[in-house]
């Protein structure tokens, strides 16, 4: 993790600069940057906080300057293929000075320009400034994994790798925008592109900005999109064959999110998705790391240690009470620095906490449940998803979810066997109930992901 800064100005502020670097500096402490230069009418200002990864040496230093001093980055992420683009920018004649993946995505665009970003396999937020054609990009990558913030009001365009890092330049205004509350209430977030306060935004998933500095105008590009991948053509491929291909497919990925110069960890929470992560990469000498909780209904610590017994990880529990859990409250707000209603976020925190002592990089496994359908929603809205299209049957499954209240759902789940039970089953049953009243399944999906009914 690294944390970049950007200030576009129609005059110098290498003190803005500092305060935006020193209030992001828990980010990355290895080292820190900055480049200052005029184009045209405009102040640029680059920011970086270093943690090393790739090339731990000096000659990672952030923001990195082209050998020509025509294009300049400031990098937060990994691109995990680089090694590869680097051969091949090697053979277009190319020299490197580092062993970083920085470099890289910078002759990367040398070499492409912006179509560079088909070619990075990684999590990435990163801004160039091209001095040729005067304009700068600001790159977030497909997934949204990494953070991006900007703001924009007047003659001030500012971005940061955390809000905090926005609010810290004197010309921002803590406005809140009230109007985004529904979002975070309904799913517990305030999602891209909004944010807390106003004039102020999350660049989006797979999107990048490109900002002219001599006419002061920009644009925001989609690059790439999930639905772009749903369109493409069906493979017409046996089980067996589907089941070969995803394996290869998933330790190839672990397998990228190993390169790194310092020691890399796994956190192990004893479900399937962190336990397969950590199957594929057993053939190495790997961490594991998981939380513990006293109250045993919500404890999986033991699953992880026989998960991490019979692939011989050197593992690690810590068993956390409710005084922990306690003590993190009061520096959520300055982490994450807006509404954020996840109740993992605290666990999640203390874990950090311990990995952070050992090492610098830890894999998890977010995002598996939604993208193997673990949830759930899925399996049950799969099941129903034809009665959408059959008002009758709708009509009689309603009235028949009318009959039952949560009460009785939950002492029906006591009497069921235990590979049957459901955790949660009032809330669960109370959002299928919510996704069946709804018009559309896509709707429903979205009732099924709220916290709260739409009107409420």
């Amino acid at each position: 993790m690294c944390g970049i800064i950007g200030i576009l100005s129609f005059k110098k502020e290498k003190q803005s600069l500092d305060n935006m670097l020193e209030i992001q500096s828990h980010r990355g402490d290895d080292d820190r940057g900055v480049w200052i230069e005029k184009i045209g009418d405009t102040y640029v200002h680059l920011g970086h906080n270093r943690l090393s990864i790739q090339d731990i040496s000096s000659l990672g230093h952030q923001p990195f300057v082209s050998d020509c001093g025509d294009y300049i980055i400031v990098f937060n992420g990994e691109v995990y293929n680089f090694k590869s683009i680097r051969e091949e920018l090697i053979v277009l004649g190319y020299e490197f000075l580092s062993q970083t993946d920085t470099e890289v995505i910078l002759y990367a665009y040398k070499a492409w320009g912006i179509e560079c970003l088909e070619r990075f396999i990684g999590m990435f937020a990163f801004a160039i400034v091209d001095k040729k054609k005067q304009n700068m990009y600001l790159v977030r990558d497909r997934a949204g994994v990494k953070p991006l913030y900007y703001y924009l009001r007047d003659d001030i365009f500012i971005f940061a790798s955390e809000l905090k890092g926005l609010y810290s330049h004197p010309k921002f205004i803590k406005e809140k925008n009230l109007d985004i509350l529904p979002y975070y209430f309904q799913f517990g977030y305030i999602p891209a592109p909004f944010t807390i306060f106003n004039n102020c935004f999350k660049l989006k998933a797979g999107h990048y900005i490109e900002y002219d500095l001599v006419s002061d105008e920009y644009e925001e590009v989609e690059y790439w999109s999930v639905d772009s991948c749903y369109d493409k053509e069906k493979f017409d491929k046996s089980e067996e064959q589907t089941l070969e291909e995803l394996e290869e497919l998933l330790y190839d990925a672990t397998s990228l999110r190993m390169v790194s110069d310092v020691p890399v960890g796994i956190f192990l929470s004893g479900g399937y998705d962190s336990a397969l992560v950590t199957a594929l990469l057993s053939d190495r000498n790997i961490n594991t790391y998981t939380i513990g909780f006293e109250n045993r209904a919500y404890n999986e610590a033991q699953h992880a240690k026989e998960v991490a017994k019979y692939f011989g990880t050197n593992h690690q529990e810590m068993y956390i009470s409710n005084q922990d859990m306690l003590s993190k409250i009061e520096v959520l707000p300055f982490f994450y620095d807006e509404p954020f209603g996840d109740s993992s976020s605290i666990p999640t925190m203390l874990l950090s906490d311990m990995v952070s002592k050992e090492v610098k990089v830890a894999l998890s496994a977010d995002g598996g449940d939604e993208l193997f359908c673990g949830y759930s929603k899925y399996i049950f809205l799969d099941k129903f998803s034809h009665i959408f299209s059959k008002s009758f049957q709708k009509f009689i499954l309603k009235a028949s979810l009318n009959l039952i209240n949560k009460k009785s759902i939950s002492i029906f789940n006591t009497t069921l066997p235990k590979r049957l039970k459901q955790t949660n089953i009032e809330e669960k049953y109370t959002k299928f109930k919510r996704a069946m009243s709804s018009p559309s399944l896509e709707s429903a999906f979205v009732e099924a992901s709220s916290y709260v009914e739409r009107e409420s």
